[in-house]
């Protein structure tokens, strides 16, 4: 068995509040995600596939804080397919745009630093 050496890069999970058009509703996001899930996405959204696109998302999207649908029920687990079966086409649209602006805060952060 070989021993890795080296730093080990930590997973980075965040909640995250949506816009005021969903006031209250959080969503827990693995904002460094590898790129393979993020492509599954792109190549899912390209071919229509959206069985390998509600995959991805599945591993991305870790929780909501309670959700609640217009009939008053929970909607299920953010990590299983009915959720995303669940949810508005509309809502799933700002989940990912979400999303995708939290994996795009780390390296603007950096960027942003000045050097010494």
């Amino acid at each position: 068995m070989v021993t890795a050496t080296g730093p080990q890069i930590q997973r980075r999970e965040k909640w995250v509040d949506l816009p005021e058009e969903y006031a209250g509703f959080k969503i827990k996001v693995w904002v460094n995600a590898p790129t393979r899930l993020w492509s599954a996405i792109g190549q899912a959204a390209n071919s229509g596939d959206e069985g390998a696109a509600q995959d991805a998302a599945q591993k991305i999207v870790l929780e909501h804080n309670g959700w609640l649908d217009f009939d008053g029920e929970p909607y299920p687990p953010a990590n299983t397919s009915e959720f995303w079966a669940a949810i508005p086409t509309e809502l799933a649209g700002v989940v990912f745009a979400l999303v995708q602006y939290e994996m795009g805060n780390l390296p603007n952060s950096i960027a942003a630093r000045k050097r010494r």
